[in-house]
């Protein structure tokens, strides 16, 4: 009996070559050779079709980057412009030429955004505000228990003026004082809050020394 392998042994090595089903094909299209791969398990993509995926994913890992950057930018663009809104809320209701419907209440009870700190200086959209030309009894760091009383009084006399109406400032020339505060000359209802501060002894005019407050 004859060998296996001796059987047709002159095709033994041109069959191990042909390895794709284009070669057992006569005059085939190369261009649709080409198309064709080993058959082991799965077909495999022809040339063309793994240039276009290749390409696919080279566009989205592109597109990845430029994504999150804006994606970055809009969430820091949200947080910053909601700080500056604030801000710019606060400036505005401390700049306010007149102001309505604030209801001032004491800084030493709580809460420093509309409050009375002394008789004269209160906070305003949280910046605090000195007014012009007047100076009160010290609230905090009295000189006396006398002094200490005073300030109390006259910080409840500011809160009353500043609930009383309409709330109006200008500046008096100056835009800040010596401490950096807000400087502005307060009227409620037209009237002058400096001059009733002193018109009922709980304030006077900056640099009067001629009485002490205790």
């Amino acid at each position: 009996m004859a060998k296996h392998n001796d059987i047709a042994p002159f095709e033994r090595r041109e069959a191990r070559r042909w390895t794709r089903v284009t070669d057992y094909v006569v005059d085939v299209d190369p261009h649709v050779r080409e198309s064709f791969e080993p058959s082991f398990g799965r077909p495999r993509q022809s040339r063309a079709d793994l240039r276009r995926a290749s390409a696919k994913k080279v566009s989205r890992k592109s597109l990845w980057l430029p994504v999150a950057a804006l994606a970055l930018a809009a969430a820091l663009s949200a947080w910053g412009s909601g700080l500056m809104d604030r801000s710019a809320r606060m400036r505005q209701a401390a700049d306010a030429t007149t102001t309505r419907g604030l209801v001032f209440g004491m800084c030493s009870d709580g809460g420093l955004t509309n409050c009375v700190a002394s008789g004269d200086s209160f906070y305003l959209g949280g910046r605090t505000v000195r007014i012009a030309a007047i100076e009160a009894p010290q609230l905090y760091g009295a000189a006396c228990p006398r002094e200490a009383q005073l300030g109390r009084q006259s910080a409840l006399k500011l809160q009353t003026l500043l609930n009383s109406g309409e709330l109006q400032m200008t500046k008096p020339g100056q835009d800040l004082d010596r401490y950096g505060l807000l400087l502005r000359n307060v009227t409620v209802n037209g009237k002058d809050v400096g001059q009733a501060m002193t018109d009922a002894r709980l304030a006077r005019e900056i640099g009067d020394m001629t009485r002490s407050w205790c």
